[in-house]
């Protein structure tokens, strides 16, 4: 997938196009040629007519030389140079003057997550969906006071479907390979208890599908797999039981303001 065909119309040889040199902006070419290679072009970018330079869209001509495009779509402005680069700065500062509703952000990442696709194509990972979250749950209340969330409120922890089985819980597959190869080698024991221990740590456990197992488990059992960090309920018991040290430090660093 190249230029989308509502823009064919606007299709010209990318290599008669020039980066304009006055662009200060840096742009992730890197994921700007994958948002090409998945979706294609969906918008022109703006040219200079009397320079053929680029005026908004460098770094997207640039993704699509390094796809090896022999085309892009663009339209033309007839200014002057002075025009030109304040047409450059003021489309860069645009850009940076946008903000995101967070909340609603979380919200449709959430969405497309739960979707047979999740987030594949968005340019967003699971990991920016958690720092998202945790961004949110420290939450600033005013210019004097910080508002921490101690609970968690995860709709993941009610039961949504079906028990996953235990062996969708986690993938040992790496540490087998591992575990094969200590005991075909020839060592003291101590050393292959070392080893052996030390092979558990590329279990890969699928945190999603624990999720969905907690709240089919007795109380019991939710609470040994709260105390292994399985899953985080509150943000106060995992200070407690070692597996939060950055938030004991802000939590330190919170008391310590009370104090003042």
């Amino acid at each position: 997938m190249q230029i989308r065909e509502s823009l064919l119309s606007l299709a010209q040889p990318i290599s008669q196009f020039r980066v304009h040199p006055k662009n200060v902006r840096q742009g992730d070419i890197g994921a700007i040629a994958e948002s090409l290679k998945a979706h294609g072009q969906y918008r022109p970018i703006v040219v200079q007519r009397s320079t053929n330079q680029i005026l908004a869209g460098n770094h997207t001509f640039q993704a699509a030389k390094s796809l090896g495009w022999n085309e892009i779509a663009a339209t033309y402005v007839d200014c002057d140079d002075d025009q030109a680069v304040r047409i450059l700065l003021a489309d860069n500062r645009t850009n940076d003057l946008a903000s995101y509703d967070d909340s609603a952000l979380i919200d449709l990442l959430k969405e497309l997550s739960a979707s047979d696709a999740g987030l594949e194509k968005t340019l967003y990972s699971g990991n920016d969906l958690d720092d998202l979250i945790k961004s949110l749950e420290f939450d600033t209340g005013s210019a004097d006071s910080v508002t921490y969330s101690q609970a968690t409120k995860i709709p993941q922890y009610e039961i949504v479907g079906e028990e996953p089985v235990t062996t969708e819980l986690f993938d040992t597959t790496k540490t087998d390979e591992l575990l094969e190869a200590i005991r075909k080698t020839d060592m003291s024991d101590e050393i292959r208890n070392f080893l052996t221990t030390a092979a558990t740590r590329h279990i890969v456990f699928n945190y999603q599908k624990i999720a969905e197992f907690y709240p089919h488990m007795s109380p019991e059992v939710q609470r040994l797999m709260e105390q292994s960090a399985l899953v985080i309920i509150d943000i106060g018991d995992a200070i407690a039981n070692g597996f939060a040290v950055f938030a004991k430090t802000i939590s330190e660093l919170r008391d310590s303001e009370d104090d003042e």
